[in-house]
């Protein structure tokens, strides 16, 4: 045995005469330290699922996020919506203050505060850190561009470093997932229209003008990985494709339909074993859940609608958007009315900019420089 585990034992002290260690010690230290690591799809929720779930039933809102909440207000076209988004270790220096900046810069006189004073929409973006580090981050950037800042369960969370690369440990793609959709529970059931987004994204339209305008069912989900440029829209009867779901954006209109869906989707995630590889845990278990829902209340009362991928394309199908269904390449240098290599009449229908294929943070960071340099170009 090597020094330390020897003094861990009692068997050597710096400061007290040797002891003989008893057996019932050396073996709590072999099942602590030489034991089978689990498996992979042994994860166990239980605490996250004893703090979400009571003997009454689902736990409320705290008090600092519905505070949080009603000072994030934001009324646009007579509804009230808040944005909320996550950061990271990964994010706090670069992509949260890239992404707050781009929020900034839209304004819009449907767009007003309670006090009926026109806003950014960086004002009313819920930033949900996931540790300590993260959160006082986020606080010294509030004081630009007044986000409002929340603690996202940094017990549970605070290992995960990057959302692109979830974490080192797989627990972190259930703890983070089932985070995020009790915050969409909470804030939906307070009656505010949600509007989540991942970090990875340049906007080059205000979305929620996009949104309001241009959807109408009360989830709004961005297409699948799989669809790349194709649109996609649900089946007769309201048939979700089978896709994986990566939620890149999520757009939920506050009514009892919508909540009474997002409860069961918590519930469902909490209550039942799933195995999701390295996936979010949300992102997994989100078609089962609505594709229930839609059948069982019918496409009157639920639907899921996906954006358009013409509107907001992803850089895992292209680099330079989609036309009629498919990717469009690059133009070559020099060509008249180009910014940075994508068509001007290509880039006139980007309302935003998937980035979550971009892999590090560093690449994300000058992703997130390149589009920001097109959005610049095109004002």
């Amino acid at each position: 045995m090597s020094p330390s585990v020897v003094r861990w034992l009692g068997i050597v002290s710096p400061t007290r005469k040797p002891t003989i260690p008893s057996l019932l010690t050396i073996l709590i230290y072999v099942a602590c330290h030489y034991a089978a690591p689990a498996q992979a799809h042994t994860v166990d929720i239980t605490q996250q699922k004893n703090m979400l779930w009571g003997e009454r039933g689902l736990s409320n809102p705290s008090r600092r996020l519905r505070d949080i909440a009603d000072n994030s207000l934001l009324y646009f076209n007579m509804r009230s919506v808040v944005l909320l988004t996550v950061a990271t270790p990964a994010s706090i220096n670069s992509t949260l203050p890239r992404m707050l900046a781009n929020l900034a810069s839209f304004k819009d006189k449907q767009q007003v505060d309670t006090y009926g004073h026109d806003t950014t929409l960086a004002e009313h973006t819920i930033v949900a850190s996931t540790s300590m580090a993260v959160q006082l981050g986020c606080d010294a950037l509030s004081q630009t561009y007044h986000q409002k800042c929340y603690e996202l369960d940094h017990f549970l969370n605070a290992g995960v470093e990057d959302i692109l690369a979830l974490s080192k440990t797989k627990a972190h793609a259930y703890s983070l997932g089932l985070s995020r959709i009790k915050a969409l529970v909470d804030l939906v059931s307070l009656g505010y229209d949600v509007f989540y987004f991942d970090l990875h994204h340049v906007f080059f339209r205000n979305p929620l003008a996009y949104l309001y305008a241009n959807t109408s069912a009360p989830v709004v989900v961005s297409g699948t990985p799989a669809s790349g440029c194709r649109p996609l829209a649900a089946g007769p009867g309201g048939r979700l494709p089978v896709d994986h779901h990566r939620l890149d954006i999520v757009f939920i209109r506050s009514q009892p339909s919508t909540f009474r869906c997002l409860y069961n989707w918590l519930y469902w995630s909490t209550h039942t074993t799933h195995d999701v590889g390295d996936k979010p845990l949300d992102h997994h278990t989100f078609r089962n859940t609505m594709q229930e829902c839609v059948t069982s209340l019918g496409v009157s009362v639920i639907s899921v609608q996906y954006l358009d991928p013409h509107a907001f394309p992803s850089n895992c199908a292209t680099k330079c958007g989609c036309r009629t269904n498919s990717p469009v390449d690059p133009v070559r240098p020099g060509t008249p009315g180009a910014n940075s290599s994508c068509p001007p009449e290509v880039m006139s229908q980007w309302v935003g900019y998937l980035l979550g294929c971009s892999g590090s943070p560093a690449a994300l960071e000058a992703d997130m420089v390149r589009y920001g340099e097109m959005l610049a170009a095109t004002k």
